[in-house]
């Protein structure tokens, strides 16, 4: 058994609501297992003998936020450990653990993330000394807090180095894009439109071209195609296989339990989308959200059968197209115990070794809601970085990007420093499109929800208001895809706010 102490003024805690938690093993590997709160104590017990496992959930981390965060692999033991003290390690080990590779250990180099990282330790430290549990904890949580500054700002001062050496002998053909509202006319949107979008993301959802069985409607998407084409804009479509939730028309669902049935339907969907579009649309999400098993239960072989069928159908129709693919849980929380999902890293590994022809891998970079939570700076770097250092993977590019610009009253969305507001929906998704956009290996980001009340996605996380006036988020990622236009002129990341 694997126990964490939490406590609170009074003693060990009574009650203690978690959240988003998951276990995770070697290379933060989801583990399955079980996870319950009693007497004080949280109890992990894995569903294998694991020789190390770590504990991954929402909390209160202090001046940096509400966020999913977790421990080092621990050996297990019968004496409990302590919660905030392993959490407050774990990421004092993660800043070295990262400055090492990335070539960053010079303090010179990065001095206000080692003058905080120094604080971190010695308050660490001080925490350790405390023989009050209560006040030991508290002094554990300011630890874990100012880690969380500094690993940020080592990671924004990197990505702003990597920026200047990436552009600087070419600005960005391309960096920023939308995903356009269906539901919406594109004359509606006027007053949200600029130039310097680069790329229009227009949904093909199954569940609005043929919401009955041999029907199709065909006009919403036109609309925005035509558009794209108007203003010249670069054009990705899809996902053609959606298998998140509500991306299955109601009488497509039912033919999930025989695929042969369920395959004959999606050829026939895919060859008449792709047909369609083809002679505008050189680039299609082929499949988004297979490798989480929301909505189907496949194994993963089905898995790999059902991308192989749309990415052959696809270039049966249109040899020359390049197909994505979209993976979910890109952090990974997610076991194989939640309905056989596959982690995001070893589903495209499977795709690769299994001969699935595909040019990019979309990841998803959203904070601030029920099925995300809220991640820090550092963790969206780390995140990516186990993405980029696989020799075998593709070209990536952010598949969704976006965070709320208020606090919804729903539990489990964790948040950045302060309540979610335009200013830390600003700062944050600014500085993850460029901690994204500093590596070579990422090719553009899209925006996940146009305007606030027009499209999917988070509520509130629009980048323009309901009324289409441009929010501070706009005028920084805006600001952000003009100067990557220009040589040498990448912007300069903004530092995260003094602790």
């Amino acid at each position: 058994m694997l126990s964490f102490l939490a406590f609170d003024e009074h003693g060990p805690a009574r009650e203690r609501d978690l959240v988003r938690p998951h276990l995770l093993g070697a290379g933060d590997a989801t583990y399955s297992g079980q996870v319950a709160f009693r007497s004080g104590n949280i109890r992990c017990k894995p569903e294998e003998s694991r020789p190390a496992t770590a504990l991954a959930l929402e909390v209160d981390a202090g001046r940096a936020g509400t966020l999913t965060v977790q421990t080092c692999l621990l050996q297990q033991r019968n004496e409990s450990y302590n919660l905030y003290e392993e959490l407050a390690r774990h990421r004092i080990k993660l800043f070295l653990e990262k400055a090492e590779p990335w070539g960053w250990l010079d303090p010179a180099r990065a001095p206000e993330a080692f003058e905080l990282f120094e604080r971190a330790r010695s308050t660490f430290v001080a925490g350790m000394m405390e023989s009050d549990p209560w006040r030991s904890q508290l002094l554990h949580r300011d630890a874990l807090a100012l880690g969380i500054f500094a690993s940020e700002k080592l990671a924004v001062r990197r990505a702003e180095e990597m920026l200047q050496a990436r552009f600087a002998t070419q600005g960005a053909a391309m960096a920023l894009g939308v995903r356009v509202p269906l539901e919406k006319a594109p004359e509606l949107m006027k007053a949200c439109q600029s130039p310097e979008i680069d790329l229009a993301l227009v949904p093909t959802p199954w569940t609005v071209i043929e919401a009955s069985q041999g029907r199709h409607s065909w006009e919403q998407v036109d609309r925005w195609v035509l558009w794209a084409r108007e203003r010249r804009k670069r054009l990705l479509m899809g996902p053609l296989l959606d298998l998140r939730p509500g991306g299955l028309p109601g009488w497509v669902l039912p033919l999930l339990k025989d695929l042969p049935k369920f395959e004959a339907k999606l050829y026939d969907f895919v060859r008449e989308t792709a047909i369609r579009y083809g002679p505008h649309a050189p680039s299609w999400v082929m499949a988004a959200g297979v490798n989480s098993n929301e909505v189907a239960s496949l194994s993963a072989g089905e898995m790999m059968r059902v991308v192989r069928h749309v990415s052959v159908t696809l270039r049966q129709a249109l040899p020359t197209a390049r197909g994505f693919v979209e993976v979910a849980d890109p952090f990974g929380e997610r076991s194989p115990a939640d309905n056989g999902a596959v982690g995001p890293i070893a589903f495209v590994r499977m795709l690769v070794s299994d001969g699935v022809k595909f040019d990019a891998v979309g990841v998803p970079l959203l904070a601030g809601d029920p099925q995300h939570g809220t991640r820090d700076l550092m963790q969206v770097a780390a995140m990516l970085d186990r993405f980029i250092s696989r020799k075998e993977m593709p070209p990536i590019y952010i598949s969704a990007l976006g965070a709320p610009s208020a606090a919804p009253a729903d539990p489990g969305i964790g948040c950045w420093r302060e309540p979610w507001s335009e200013r830390s929906q600003a700062a944050w998704c600014s500085m993850a499109f460029q901690v994204a956009m500093a590596n070579k290996k990422v090719s553009f980001a899209i925006w996940d929800r146009w305007r606030d009340e027009a499209g999917t996605g988070i509520r509130s996380s629009g980048m323009f208001a309901a009324d289409g006036s441009p929010k501070q988020v706009a005028v920084r990622l805006l600001s952000l895809r003009r100067a990557l236009r220009k040589p040498t002129a990448a912007a300069a990341a903004s530092e995260p706010q003094q602790p």
